[in-house]
Formats: structure tokens, C-alpha cells, sequence
């Protein structure tokens, strides 16, 4: 159950019944979503399923988020293990723009469990002017972590784990991060600014999206455009054959391509030119949504 370049499949606790449909092949892995996540883990492993699994309680997210400065649960480290987690992940709270003091407050909890990784879930700014100093805070703490990170303006990839992303999750496994998780709905890939109202615009809740390989993005079933897809939850269908499609075909058409993906990225010999290359194509070609 090594987590080693794994690209994981982050579902709802409500998803308990279809998660193995969506990661049941090589290279993938499941971390469920809220409060309850240990519970589905344990249920997903009495059903039979032995890939790595993850439970990310999501404290950070939200109107009623926590600040990072709160107190680790070791409750919730203790109810992993016993469910059959892969390695427990901390509780952590939301990380503000230049907010050291929750930064180290989280990584300075996390030593007292050995095997547990240090959920880091921060401000953009964190990752785009302040990323030296948390990539060197990192490696002073030593403990494992995986970064969510909060909407905003795009940054170059960054080689930690990431949770609740979507494509940048692939571009953090290009950079040398050793897993990264894809949120298998929208809510699921973004970690939404507070308030919310405050930014105007963000698209959430169920709305199904299609990953679109050509302009490495999410599209909402309704504005698919032209083209077909040949993975194997479509099978040469016209993409548009989604917007009639139940969630979990969605979602499974997602998991399959997004993992061929994964697999090109795993045989590629200079991985980092290779996103590189495949993020150039995806703006040359433009949104899918237009054609």
C-alpha cells in the first residue's frame, strides 16, 4: 500500500460505495472527505479493497474553517489507524496569507506521530511569494506533508503532495512530489477562498465536470464541445454523451483518463519536460468549451 507516485481519487464519504469503482487500478488510491472518512475507510478495506487509502477530515474548508494554530486531534490520528488507513493525515487548520505562527503550530504538533502527514492547507500566496520560506520550513521539520492549496492566481508546480487539487496534481507528481489526490468533483478540487461571496464567481457544489485531456481542464457537461473520447468508460462516444450521463459514469470517464495521464507521466524519461510540453498544447489549443 505504498503511496510512492500514486495519483489518488479524493471522493465524499458519501462516495463509500462507488470509490473502488473509480481507483480499482494500478497506480491509484482513495482518500475520503469529512468527518466520517475514517468510517468509509474502514468500510471500503472490510469490503476487500487493499490500495492506499487516505481520510482527510477538511477542517480548513468552509465559512466555520479552523485556523491552523488549533489542536491536533490524536483521536482522529488514533481512529485511522484502527480503521486501516495507509498513514494518517492530521486535522489540520487553514493556514493564512503570511501566517507563521499556524504554519509552525501544525508542523510542530505533527512530530509527536511518527508515521503521520502534516496536512498543510495555505494561502496561494504561500506557494507563489513565500515559497521558499515554506519549502525550507518543510525541510527543517522533516515530517512528511501535502499541501492544499487555496484558490488564486496559477504557480509553477511544487514538489509536495497535494490534496483536493485537480490537474496540478499531476504537475506536482512531474515535479517530484510523491502523491498527489484529484478531487473527483468540484468542490472536492478547490479549496474556496472565505468569504466566499467576497471573490465573486467560484462555481460550486454537485455540477458534473468532464475532464478534457486537449485543454487539461474541467468542463462543465453542459458546455462540452465537439470531440470524442476513447477511454473506457466512453468507449469513441462523442464527449457530448456526457451531459446525459449519471455522475458516476462522469467520474469514471475523469478517473480513466486522468490515469492514462498518469501512466504517460510515469513512462516519461524527463518528466518535468513532459508536463512542460503537455501544458503548452493544452494553451495552444485552447478552451473546449468553444469548438
Amino acid at each position: 500500500m505504498d503511496l510512492h507516485e500514486r495519483l489518488l481519487v479524493q471522493v465524499s464519504v458519501r462516495d463509500v460505495y462507488d470509490a473502488a469503482t473509480l481507483a480499482g487500478h494500478p497506480g491509484s488510491g482513495l482518500v475520503f472527505t469529512g468527518q466520517a472518512g475514517h468510517d468509509a475507510v474502514r468500510m471500503v478495506r472490510r469490503a476487500g479493497y487493499d490500495g492506499p487509502l487516505l481520510a482527510d477530515r477538511r477542517r480548513y474548508a468552509g465559512s466555520a474553517r479552523v485556523r491552523g494554530t488549533a489542536r491536533l486531534s490524536a483521536d482522529w490520528i488514533a481512529d485511522q489507524v484502527e480503521a486501516g488507513a495507509t498513514t494518517p493525515l492530521t486535522d489540520s487548520g487553514y493556514i493564512g496569507e503570511g501566517d507563521h505562527e499556524s504554519l509552525h503550530a501544525i508542523l510542530e504538533q505533527a512530530l509527536q506521530w511518527d508515521d503521520a502527514v502534516a496536512v498543510l492547507p495555505v494561502h496561494a500566496r504561500w506557494v507563489t511569494g513565500d515559497r521558499g520560506t515554506l519549502l525550507h520550513t518543510v525541510a527543517d521539520y522533516g515530517s512528511p506533508v501535502a499541501l492544499v492549496v487555496e484558490d488564486g492566481p496559477p504557480y509553477r508546480p511544487i514538489p509536495l503532495p497535494l490534496l483536493s487539487a485537480g490537474v496540478a496534481a499531476l504537475g506536482a507528481l512531474a515535479h517530484g512530489a510523491r502523491w498527489a489526490a484529484i478531487g473527483v468533483r468540484e468542490v472536492l478540487r478547490h479549496l474556496y477562498p472565505e468569504p466566499h461571496e467576497a471573490r465573486g464567481g467560484w462555481r460550486r457544489g454537485g455540477a458534473r465536470s468532464a475532464f478534457v485531456v486537449e485543454g487539461l481542464e474541467f468542463v462543465p457537461v453542459e458546455r462540452l464541445g465537439e470531440g470524442t473520447c476513447g477511454c473506457a468508460a466512453c468507449r469513441g462516444r462523442p464527449l457530448r454523451h456526457l451531459v446525459e450521463a449519471e455522475e458516476l459514469h462522469v467520474n469514471t470517464h475523469n478517473a480513466r483518463v486522468l490515469h492514462g495521464l498518469h501512466n504517460r507521466l510515469l513512462r516519461a524519461t524527463h518528466r518535468e519536460r513532459w508536463w512542460q510540453a503537455l501544458t503548452e498544447a493544452a494553451a495552444g489549443a485552447g478552451s473546449p468549451t468553444k469548438r
